[in-house]
């Protein structure tokens, strides 16, 4: 076992080259959308669903959103999946949309439709993950504007609104807290954020394939949304299906990108029409 936490770096599927504009693939999806059976929707919530928001507990769902989701939930063919880096119930909470596949804390917890899975190592790790949140609490307190969060089965040390020169400082903290505690823990790095999570094998990539394995039947066409560096695993994961990156699409494993959560929902309406 080594002396630091593993920074572990997104999985990658061959050379990254950046995806391209969906519009340019909305005929191609059209026609697998017409080829296929059961249609899976896999969607990130902050930054794809949401806007990005200056604190965590600012994001909120705009109600045609919802709706959205909602009317695309109900179609007989299709099921919807939420896949996030928040806290289970935080992400049940905001979404509030009865009837779909929630995943929290990067796909460590699922919940929703009859099925309940729990990464067992990740959640026997739960006391020692509170213990450093505390920790990393009480180190970073002098600095303006940070924000830990302890998610339960992972930590999320949120700095967007720390001032530019105080950022080295955050991450020094984070390393320095983390490095004790060896090859037990994952760090990476996301918008604005560090994710502090069980270095367990599991990820939004394996939680996406345990959903579409549970629920969506093995003939599914998949499609996974997302705009953060924790997305790319599932990207990966689904090479088979539809991958949408959302926002700076440089490097990503996605083959298709939209601009921000503005394009999500158009996209959504869109696919919603299709499948009628």
């Amino acid at each position: 076992m080594g002396n630091h936490a593993a920074l572990i770096p997104p999985l990658r599927r061959g050379p990254a080259t950046a995806a391209r504009p969906l519009r340019e693939g909305l005929a191609e999806i059209a026609e697998r959308l017409s080829a296929a059976g059961n249609v899976a929707v896999l969607l990130d919530f902050d930054g794809t669903l949401a806007p990005i928001a200056p604190a965590p507990d600012l994001a909120r769902l705009e109600p045609a959103m919802r709706a959205t989701l909602l009317s695309l939930s109900e179609m007989p063919r299709v099921l919807v999946a939420i896949v996030s880096g928040r806290a289970l119930e935080d992400v049940r909470e905001r979404v509030g949309v009865a009837g779909l596949i929630y995943a929290g804390c990067h796909g460590l917890a699922i919940s929703g439709r009859g099925l309940e899975f729990v990464e067992p190592e990740a959640q026997r790790r739960e006391l020692a993950l509170r213990l450093l949140s505390e920790q990393l609490a009480a180190r970073l307190e002098p600095v303006s504007g940070v924000l830990v969060e302890n998610k339960g089965m992972g930590i999320s040390v949120h700095y967007r609104r720390v001032a530019a020169q105080d950022r080295q400082e955050v991450a020094q903290a984070v390393r320095m807290l983390t490095s004790q505690w060896g090859e037990r823990i994952r760090v990476r790095r996301g918008r604005q954020v560090w994710e502090i999570s069980p270095a367990v094998d599991w990820h939004k990539g394996r939680a996406a394939q345990w959903i579409l394995r549970h629920a969506a039947g093995p003939d599914a066409l998949s499609i996974f949304i997302g705009d953060d560096l924790t997305d790319e695993d599932a990207f990966c994961a689904l090479r088979d299906g539809i991958t949408i990156k959302v926002g700076d699409a440089a490097g990503s494993a996605a083959e298709w990108s939209v601009t921000g959560p503005a394009e999500v929902g158009a996209f959504l309406l869109w696919l919603r029409s299709r499948l009628e």
